[in-house]
């Protein structure tokens, strides 16, 4: 399953990575008033581990995972891999 949508403010891309282990996340942010053919202003990727709880949070908590990626600090260059538990 692929997402490719808007969520408020955020467009979000996530699909299944080529590792057949994590889910691609993607999360833009674009300045008011700016075209979304120039470079976005905030771009963030992060994988989540491809297993249930995971896919439930790619998939149905994705407003709320886009805006916790938006508000994380990356270092440039440093891949991140989230991983969800359940209880």
């Amino acid at each position: 399953m692929e997402i490719d949508s808007w969520f408020g403010c955020l467009k979000v891309r996530a699909c299944p990575w080529i590792d057949g282990k994590r889910i691609y996340f993607n999360v833009q942010s674009f300045a008011p008033g700016q075209s979304i053919e120039q470079p976005p202003a905030l771009d963030k990727t992060v994988y989540v581990t491809d297993d249930e709880a995971g896919r439930k949070l790619v998939y149905e908590f994705t407003d709320s995972l886009a805006n916790h990626v938006a508000g994380m600090q990356i270092e440039p260059g440093r891949e991140i891999t989230l991983t969800a538990q359940r209880k």
